[in-house]
C-alpha cells in the first residue's frame, strides 16, 4: 500500500492529465455524431477484417472434410442416374461405387498407371472399372490389402468398348502415346454418319462401365486414309493432370455374365 502511494505522488500529474484527456475523448466521441460514426466504422472494419481472417483459417482446415462430403455426394449422385438409367423399374441396383484417393499418378509414359488408397479389404477387385465426375479414369490392375493400381485410359495397351452416341455406332478408344489430352477413336467404317463435336461414351458391352459414360468428342475426322474405316481423333472429357478423386465400379452382375460367356464360347 505505501508503494502504491509513493508511485501515484511521483506520477500523480500524468495519472492526472491521461485520466482527464480519456474523460474528454469519451465525451468529445460520444456526443459528435461523425466522429462517433467514424469510430465504430472504424471498429466494424476491424473487427470484420479479424472475423474474415478467422473465417479463411477455419474454411481451409475444414477444406479435406468437406472435400469428402462432396466425394460422398457425387458417388450417390453417380449410383443414383447410372442404376436409374440402367432399369428405372427396378429395385435392385446393379452397379455399387467405391470412392477413393489418386496417391500416384503417371501420365508422361506411354503404358500409364495411377494408384489408389483403396484395396482388397474395401471391396476392389482386379478388372473393376474406374471413373471421375468427369469420365473413364482407367481399369483395376493389380489389388493388395489397401492399394490398387488402376491401368490408364492413357496407356497404349488398354481400349475401351464405345459408342458414338447420336449413332450408336460400336467403336474403340484408346490412347496413341501422344498428347494426354486426346485419344483416338477406332473402327468406326465410313458409311457410318460422323460429325465433329458428336459425343462418346462406353458401350457397357465389356461389362466393366455402364453404358453412358462420357469418354470425350470428336476433335477431327480424316476420311482420306487407305482403309475401311475414319482416322478420327477425339479429345478426352478426363483432365488426368489434376485428377485426384476417383470411384470404383462394382458391376454385381459381371461374373454371372462372363460365366455365362464363357459356357457359351465352349459349346
Amino acid at each position: 500500500m505505501r508503494n502504491l502511494i509513493k508511485f501515484i505522488g511521483l506520477y500523480n500529474y500524468s495519472i492526472t492529465f491521461y485520466s482527464l484527456f480519456l474523460i474528454g475523448l469519451y465525451f468529445l466521441v460520444n456526443e459528435n455524431i461523425i466522429l462517433k460514426s467514424k469510430y465504430f466504422n472504424s471498429s466494424n472494419y476491424i473487427s470484420g477484417s479479424i472475423y474474415n481472417v478467422q473465417s479463411s483459417i477455419t474454411e481451409y482446415f475444414t477444406l479435406r472434410e468437406k472435400n469428402k462430403l462432396l466425394q460422398f455426394e457425387n458417388k450417390l449422385l453417380i449410383d443414383r442416374v447410372i442404376n436409374f438409367e440402367k432399369d428405372p423399374l427396378s429395385k435392385n441396383d446393379q452397379y455399387d461405387f467405391i470412392d477413393a484417393s489418386v496417391i500416384n499418378n503417371s501420365i508422361r509414359k506411354k503404358k500409364n498407371y495411377l494408384t489408389i488408397d483403396k484395396g482388397y479389404d474395401d471391396g476392389i477387385r482386379e478388372g473393376m472399372g474406374v471413373i471421375s465426375n468427369s469420365g473413364v479414369v482407367g481399369k483395376i490392375k493389380y489389388v493388395s490389402k489397401n492399394f490398387s493400381t488402376v491401368i490408364s485410359l492413357l496407356n497404349t495397351s488398354y481400349y475401351v468398348s464405345s459408342l458414338i452416341s447420336n449413332s450408336n455406332t460400336l467403336s474403340s478408344v484408346n490412347w496413341i502415346g501422344e498428347n494426354p489430352e486426346e485419344l483416338n477413336l477406332l473402327y468406326v467404317p465410313k458409311h457410318i454418319e460422323v460429325n465433329k463435336g458428336d459425343s462418346v461414351i462406353t458401350s457397357s458391352f465389356d461389362s466393366i462401365f455402364p453404358k453412358g459414360i462420357l469418354l470425350g468428342q470428336i476433335l477431327s475426322i480424316d476420311e482420306d486414309v487407305n482403309s475401311n474405316f475414319y482416322d478420327i481423333s477425339m479429345t478426352s472429357s478426363q483432365n488426368f493432370f489434376n485428377l485426384s478423386s476417383v470411384y470404383v465400379i462394382d458391376n454385381k452382375l459381371m461374373e454371372e455374365k462372363k460365366n455365362l460367356e464363357t459356357s457359351t464360347d465352349e459349346k
